[in-house]
Protein backbone atom coordinates (compact mmCIF):
# COMPACT_ATOMS: atom_id res chain seq x y z
CA UNK A 1 0.00 0.00 0.00
CA UNK A 2 1.28 3.49 -0.76
CA UNK A 3 0.68 6.69 1.09
CA UNK A 4 -1.68 9.19 -0.51
CA UNK A 5 0.22 11.72 -2.61
CA UNK A 6 3.42 9.65 -2.75
CA UNK A 7 4.56 8.85 -6.28
CA UNK A 8 5.98 5.43 -6.97
CA UNK A 9 7.20 3.98 -10.23
CA UNK A 10 5.00 1.55 -12.18
CA UNK A 11 5.87 -2.06 -11.56
CA UNK A 12 5.23 -3.91 -14.85
CA UNK A 13 6.08 -3.59 -18.56
CA UNK A 14 3.56 -3.74 -21.38
CA UNK A 15 3.82 -3.77 -25.17
CA UNK A 16 1.17 -1.88 -27.12
CA UNK A 17 0.73 -3.00 -30.73
CA UNK A 18 -0.70 -0.28 -32.95
CA UNK A 19 -1.46 0.04 -36.66
CA UNK A 20 -1.03 3.13 -38.81
CA UNK A 21 -0.84 3.07 -42.60
CA UNK A 22 2.84 3.22 -43.60
CA UNK A 23 3.73 3.95 -39.94
CA UNK A 24 5.19 7.31 -40.99
CA UNK A 25 7.65 8.32 -38.23
CA UNK A 26 6.15 11.82 -38.02
CA UNK A 27 2.62 10.45 -37.54
CA UNK A 28 3.83 7.81 -35.07
CA UNK A 29 5.62 10.54 -33.09
CA UNK A 30 2.41 12.61 -33.01
CA UNK A 31 0.39 9.62 -31.77
CA UNK A 32 2.98 8.84 -29.10
CA UNK A 33 3.07 12.52 -28.03
CA UNK A 34 -0.69 12.33 -27.45
CA UNK A 35 -0.25 9.11 -25.46
CA UNK A 36 2.55 10.66 -23.40
CA UNK A 37 0.45 13.77 -22.67
CA UNK A 38 -2.46 11.58 -21.54
CA UNK A 39 -0.09 9.46 -19.43
CA UNK A 40 1.18 12.59 -17.68
CA UNK A 41 -2.36 13.16 -16.38
CA UNK A 42 -2.83 9.59 -15.24
CA UNK A 43 -2.82 8.05 -11.79
CA UNK A 44 -1.48 5.47 -11.19
CA UNK A 45 1.48 6.47 -13.34
CA UNK A 46 2.10 5.17 -16.85
CA UNK A 47 5.46 5.91 -18.47
CA UNK A 48 6.59 5.56 -22.07
CA UNK A 49 9.81 3.53 -22.31
CA UNK A 50 10.34 3.40 -26.09
CA UNK A 51 8.61 3.16 -29.45
CA UNK A 52 9.54 1.27 -32.61
CA UNK A 53 7.93 2.01 -35.99
CA UNK A 54 7.74 -0.74 -38.61
CA UNK A 55 6.64 1.10 -41.78
CA UNK A 56 6.77 -2.01 -43.98
CA UNK A 57 4.23 -3.68 -41.69
CA UNK A 58 2.02 -0.59 -41.14
CA UNK A 59 2.64 -0.91 -37.42
CA UNK A 60 4.38 0.53 -34.42
CA UNK A 61 5.02 -0.79 -30.96
CA UNK A 62 5.27 1.10 -27.70
CA UNK A 63 6.81 -0.21 -24.51
CA UNK A 64 5.29 1.20 -21.34
CA UNK A 65 5.68 0.83 -17.59
CA UNK A 66 2.34 0.64 -15.79
CA UNK A 67 0.72 -1.14 -12.88
CA UNK A 68 -1.75 -2.96 -15.12
CA UNK A 69 -2.96 -3.21 -18.71
CA UNK A 70 -6.20 -1.41 -17.88
CA UNK A 71 -4.30 1.73 -16.83
CA UNK A 72 -2.52 1.75 -20.19
CA UNK A 73 -5.80 1.17 -22.05
CA UNK A 74 -7.28 4.21 -20.27
CA UNK A 75 -4.29 6.30 -21.35
CA UNK A 76 -4.72 5.31 -25.01
CA UNK A 77 -8.46 6.00 -24.80
CA UNK A 78 -7.85 9.42 -23.24
CA UNK A 79 -5.29 10.20 -25.97
CA UNK A 80 -7.70 9.15 -28.73
CA UNK A 81 -5.11 6.71 -30.10
CA UNK A 82 -6.22 3.25 -31.15
CA UNK A 83 -4.31 0.07 -30.39
CA UNK A 84 -4.64 -3.50 -31.58
CA UNK A 85 -3.63 -5.13 -28.31
CA UNK A 86 -1.74 -4.58 -25.08
CA UNK A 87 0.21 -7.48 -23.60
CA UNK A 88 2.53 -7.82 -20.62
CA UNK A 89 6.21 -7.90 -21.56
CA UNK A 90 9.55 -8.61 -19.90
CA UNK A 91 12.90 -6.88 -20.23
CA UNK A 92 15.59 -9.38 -21.23
CA UNK A 93 19.12 -8.36 -20.20
CA UNK A 94 21.64 -9.19 -22.90
CA UNK A 95 25.08 -10.48 -22.04
CA UNK A 96 27.74 -8.12 -23.42
CA UNK A 97 29.98 -10.89 -24.79
CA UNK A 98 27.34 -12.91 -26.62
CA UNK A 99 24.41 -10.56 -26.94
CA UNK A 100 22.13 -13.35 -25.70
CA UNK A 101 21.27 -14.35 -22.14
CA UNK A 102 22.82 -17.64 -21.07
CA UNK A 103 24.54 -18.34 -24.40
CA UNK A 104 28.23 -19.15 -24.47
CA UNK A 105 30.30 -17.21 -27.03
CA UNK A 106 31.35 -19.18 -30.10
CA UNK A 107 35.12 -19.63 -30.22
CA UNK A 108 36.72 -19.18 -33.66
CA UNK A 109 37.70 -22.49 -35.34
Amino acid sequence: MTAVGVDRPPTRLFLAECYLHAANPREVAAAMAAVRAAADLCAPPVTVRCCLAVPGDDSYFGVFAADDAEALERVFDRAGVSFERIVEASAVPLDRATGMPGVEPVQPG
